[in-house]
């Protein structure tokens, strides 16, 4: 039987071979009135009955506590275009640069990725920790798609296209 961080190595490795989304999640502090969010591909459909999204965040992220007290966040499925502001997300360092440009607007107080392939808002309805994350499951409430941005993967380490396959 394999270690843990065996198998989190193995894991790591052979995931590196399926596409994620590429995504800003998004929120506004309730407290502070600041905006604040954070890059992630652990992001999937629950169910289309009721409509509904799960993302999976860090506890030890800074924008953990946020979205918790927050209770809504939106999804940000992030264009071909918008790489440069992926970089901003994944550094905590940038932290105070993410939401700096004009592309961002407020949709009931939520900040949105206005040009991004598509925006799903969502209110908090469940929460499970299971280990160092929080899967957080949210009723979308609102959405908002660009059917002419191009959308943007990771994969292999990397971002990649994402087109149809001709038939």
């Amino acid at each position: 039987m394999e270690t843990d961080d065996l198998l989190a190595t193995a894991l790591k490795s052979s995931l590196r071979v399926l596409p994620g989304p590429v995504t800003l999640v998004t929120t506004r502090d309730p407290e502070t009135g600041g905006s604040a969010g954070m890059a992630a591909s652990a992001v999937i459909p629950v169910s289309m009955a009721p409509p509904s999204m799960l993302i999976s965040v860090n506890r030890n992220g800074q924008t953990h506590q946020v979205i918790a007290d927050a209770g809504r966040f939106c999804i940000n499925l992030v264009s071909t275009d918008q790489m440069s502001l992926v970089s901003l997300f994944s550094d905590s360092s940038l932290r105070k640069q993410r939401f700096e440009t004009d592309a961002w607007q407020d949709h009931e107080s939520i900040p949105y990725l206005r040009e991004a392939c598509a925006n799903i808002f969502c209110e908090i309805e469940k929460s499970l920790i299971y280990g160092t994350h929080e899967l957080f499951i949210g009723r979308v409430t609102s959405v908002r798609t660009d059917e002419g941005a191009e959308t943007m993967a990771w994969v292999q380490g990397g971002f990649a296209r994402v087109t149809s396959m001709e038939h």
